[in-house]
């Protein structure tokens, strides 16, 4: 494995997905982190001038979460409900938000720099069996142990202001200039956290041969 030079327009997108969760109104906070989310690899492909194989940019940027079984179905309204009730009562007590706004930004800071790597190595390359590569990264990712950001990720959500707005004109006008001022504390600390971030390539690696 060989260090990165720390690059803000790889984790850009990837901090504003962690962010929804401080978004007070439900299903918007879904429906940004989903476009954050999706944004990423072509973003990221665009960063390191690489190409990108037809469906495979659909295929790393989706969730980790499992599609419903056909008996989950059933239990949709109530799922529905349940969300909603606990994302108001998370909006109310605020500080439930930013626990889950800092684990999300950790998460998604690990998933980009997987992302990165998986980009960089030309997995995701037309000509490739890019499948094969969607489907490790995403079995890393689940089993992915993103804890030793968490203190650098809540520092960054704290200094988040205004979210909500921030994120729509990210949304509308790009994330990184519209989120550079966030940028400082994983700039700072980098050579830190590349070594926590590293270990997820490792195991990518170790997967993929």
């Amino acid at each position: 494995m060989t260090h990165t030079v720390f690059d803000w327009r790889i984790y850009a997108e990837a901090t504003c997905a962690g962010l929804t969760p401080l978004v007070p109104i439900p299903f918007v906070d879904i429906a940004l982190e989903a476009v954050f989310r999706r944004r990423m690899p072509g973003t990221i492909a665009t960063v390191r001038s690489r190409t990108l194989a037809k469906g495979s940019a659909i295929a790393l940027g989706r969730g980790t979460g499992t599609l419903v079984s056909v008996e989950g179905c059933l239990r949709i309204p109530f799922t529905v409900l349940r969300y909603v009730l606990r994302r108001i009562w998370r909006k109310l007590i605020y500080v439930f938000a930013i626990a889950d706004a800092a684990k999300l930004v950790s998460e998604y800071w690990h998933r980009a720099y997987l992302l990165d790597h998986l980009i960089r190595a030309g997995h995701a390359a037309p000509g490739v069996d890019w499948p094969r590569s969607a489907a490790v990264f995403t079995r890393v990712l689940g089993g992915a142990d993103t804890s030793p950001l968490m203190g650098l990720a809540r520092q960054t959500v704290a200094n988040a202001h205004r979210v909500a707005r921030m994120l729509i004109r990210a949304r509308n006008r790009g994330a990184e200039d519209e989120t550079e001022s966030l940028s400082e504390i994983l700039r700072a600390n980098w050579d830190v956290a590349e070594g926590s971030l590293m270990s997820i390539a490792m195991r990518y690696n170790e997967e993929y041969r």
